[in-house]
C-alpha cells in the first residue's frame, strides 16, 4: 500500500499513514478518494511592483493556484499556500528576466529602472542551495530587526568604550572610569557582527 499524500509504502493491514493521517490505498481494494486540503493562502510570496504583481497574478490564475493580491500604494503584496511558496519562488528567480518580457514596452523599462537582482520584487530571495531531494531551495530577505540590532551593537559599545576611556583619562583623571571604559570596548570588540 502507498499513501497518496507523501508516497510512504506500507505493509498490509495499516489503513492511515503515520506521517500524514490520510486513509492509504491498497492495490486489492482499488483506490480511495483522498479528501483534497482546502488551501489557506497564509503565506507571502512576496512584494513586487504593481505591473510585475499584475503579471505574477495571471501566472497563478492561468495555473489555477490560488492566491491573494494585496494592493498597496507602491507594491502589490500576494499570498499563497505555504505548499506552493517555495516552488514559485525559486521558479520566479531563475526566470525573472524571462517574467519580464511578458511586461509592455514602457512598464519593463520602469520596473528594470528599480535595479536590483530582480527588479520589480522587493524582497527577491538572495540566495539558494539544493537540497537532499534534488530541489532548488532559494532564502529570502531576513525580516528579523534582533539580526539588524546585533550588527550594531558591537561597534556601538566599542564606541562607548573609547570616549569613556578618553573622558576618564583627560577629563576626569579617573583609573577606575579608564578601566571601565577599556573593558566596554573590549566587548565591542568580542561581540561577532
Amino acid at each position: 500500500m502507498r499513501c497518496p499524500s507523501c508516497g510512504d509504502e506500507y505493509e498490509t493491514g495499516v489503513e492511515r499513514c503515520a506521517d500524514c493521517g490520510v486513509p492509504l490505498i491498497d492495490p486489492a481494494d482499488g483506490e480511495l478518494e483522498v479528501p483534497v486540503p482546502i488551501p489557506q493562502m497564509d503565506v507571502r510570496l512576496g512584494r513586487f511592483h504593481p505591473a510585475v504583481g499584475d503579471l505574477i497574478a495571471q501566472i497563478l490564475d492561468r495555473r489555477s493556484i490560488p492566491h491573494t493580491v494585496h494592493p498597496h500604494d507602491d507594491a502589490s503584496e500576494i499570498v499563497v499556500d505555504s505548499q506552493w511558496r517555495d516552488d514559485l519562488r525559486t521558479e520566479f528567480s531563475v526566470s525573472w528576466d524571462e517574467m519580464m518580457r511578458g511586461l509592455d514596452e514602457e512598464q519593463r523599462e520602469e520596473v528594470r529602472a528599480l535595479g536590483g537582482s530582480a527588479p520589480g520584487w522587493y524582497d527577491a530571495p538572495q540566495g539558494g542551495y539544493v537540497d537532499r531531494a534534488g530541489r532548488m531551495i532559494v532564502a529570502g530577505q531576513q525580516d528579523d530587526d534582533d539580526a539588524d540590532a546585533a550588527r550594531v551593537l558591537g561597534p556601538a559599545l566599542l564606541m562607548m568604550g573609547g570616549i569613556t576611556v578618553v573622558t576618564g583619562w583627560l577629563v576626569l583623571s579617573m583609573p577606575g572610569v579608564v578601566v571601565a571604559g577599556i573593558g566596554l570596548a573590549l566587548v565591542g570588540l568580542m561581540i561577532p557582527r
